[in-house]
Parts: C-alpha cells; structure tokens; sequence
C-alpha cells in the first residue's frame, strides 16, 4: 500500500516537473512580460515617496509599502492561466477524454499549477526585489522564520487554484463563465489587498476582506514577508487551513457533479 501511494505521489510531482521545465523553456517570454510588473512598481515607487514622505499605511513606511507590493504583484502576476484551459476542455468537451488517463483531473492541473508558478515566482521577484532595491533599498528579511513563510505561501497558491478552479467549473452549468471570472480578477485589487494592505481599509471594507478567501491568497503571506508576526502568522494560517478544507470540498463536489453531467449527457 505504501509502495503505490509513493509511486502515485511521484507521477504528480512529475507532472509539476514537466510544467517547471515547459515554462523554463520559454522563459524569455516570460521576462518580457514583466516589464508590465516594473511599470506598476515604479508608478507606485512615485506616489508613494510622494505621499508617504514620513508616514505609514497600516503599520508600513514608505520602503515596506513598495516592497509589499512587489510580493503581492509578483504573487498575483505568478499565477497561471490554469483556469482558461480548464474552462476551454470543460466547454469543448475535450475533459472527456481527460478523464479517460490513469490521473485524478483536478490533482494533475493542481500540480502543474504549481511547477508553473514555481518559476514565475522566482523570475518576477527577482526582477521586482531588484528594482525595489534600487528604487528605495532593502528591507530587513528574518530568515529563521523562511520556512514557515513558504509553508503560508504554498496554502495562498492552493486557495487561489481552487478559487479560480470552482470557477471554471462552472463551465459545466453556464455557456459563458467568462463574466464570473472577470468580476473575480477584479475582487482581487481590492479583497486581496493587491495594492494596499487590507488592514488599511475602512471598517466595512476591512470586515468583507477578513471574512472572503482573497486576503488569505494575496494580502496576508504579502504582509508576513515584509514583516513577520507570529500572532498574525498563526491568524493566518488557520485561516488558510479552513479555506482550503472548504474549497476542496467545494471543488471536488463540483467536479464530482459536473462529471455525471457528462457521463448522463454521453460525453
């Protein structure tokens, strides 16, 4: 028994092997497209030396805010189209002979999800670390606490794949679930917290944000990185931990009945 969950286990860290590697052979592609990434920084960079010159937003200076928004860019810039191509075999019926492979649908395009964003990550903070340095210098990195952050990370990349996930699932019910997805991009800038720290928000904004999964995705593992807290890492990781048990739930309920549909339906 322990024998096949291993070798089970291995065939999907392959997938997100492959993804990592397909995504490294196009890698100049992607460098190109983060120049979108500079010129969000250095605008950014300006209004807050601006406007910021000795003050704070939510417990940030200046220098922390840009470097707020560099995680949060690079994490929302980082995530991959998953859903577009879910959303595509759902509506051409192409996820009928997905089916069909010796590999759990959602658990595959989970993990090549995640090789994808591996390197996406990487090549966009580097290039958004390095300019917020320049621009304004560093901040101070508490190291010790590296892995707990990746492990908040990690949780913040599953919530948004589910999220996006459920939502191309809809494909199954709707002819057109591109709105719903477009209104969800949007939440993102302000639930998530992409441009300012949700703690800065006004009382009723500040609630909607605590209560919806977007800050445990973008805003909270953005926030530890610049400043580590463990009364807010803890906050956030149950956080996390009850979205994800949700959304999975959620998502394999979906997929579950979105599957009989095609089965009822002939495929």
């Amino acid at each position: 028994m322990l024998s096949v969950r291993r070798k089970s286990i291995n065939k999907y860290l392959k997938i997100a092997e492959i993804s990592l590697t397909n995504r490294l052979a196009y890698l100049s592609d992607h460098l190109a497209s983060s120049l979108f990434l500079l010129l969000i920084l250095f605008i950014f960079a300006q209004l807050w030396q601006t406007i910021l010159q000795n003050g704070q937003i939510a417990g940030f200076n200046k220098v922390q805010m840009l470097w707020y928004m560099v995680f949060t860019e690079v994490i929302a810039l980082s995530t991959p189209s998953t859903h577009r191509a879910i959303n595509q075999e759902v509506k051409s019926g192409d996820i009928a002979y997905k089916l069909t492979r010796p590999y759990s649908y959602p658990l595959y395009y989970f993990f090549s999800h995640c090789g994808e964003f591996v390197v996406r990550f990487i090549t966009n903070l580097a290039i958004g670390g390095t300019f917020a340095y320049l621009m304004m210098g560093s901040i101070e990195i508490q190291w010790q606490f590296l892995g707990w952050w990746m492990l908040g990370l990690f949780l913040a990349v599953t919530i948004m794949f589910l999220l996006y996930f459920a939502l191309a699932l809809l494909a199954f019910w709707l002819e057109d679930n591109t709105p719903f997805l477009w209104i969800f991009s949007k939440m993102t800038f302000i639930f998530g917290g992409l441009f300012v720290p949700v703690e800065a928000y006004p009382e009723a904004l500040r609630l909607i944000s605590y209560i919806l999964p977007l800050r445990y995705g973008v805003s909270a593992p953005a926030r530890l990185a610049i400043s580590f807290d463990h009364q807010f890492f803890r906050q956030m990781l149950t956080g996390q931990v009850i979205w994800v048990v949700l959304l999975s739930t959620i998502v394999a309920t979906m997929y579950r009945k979105g599957v009989k549909r095609i089965n009822v339906n002939g495929g």
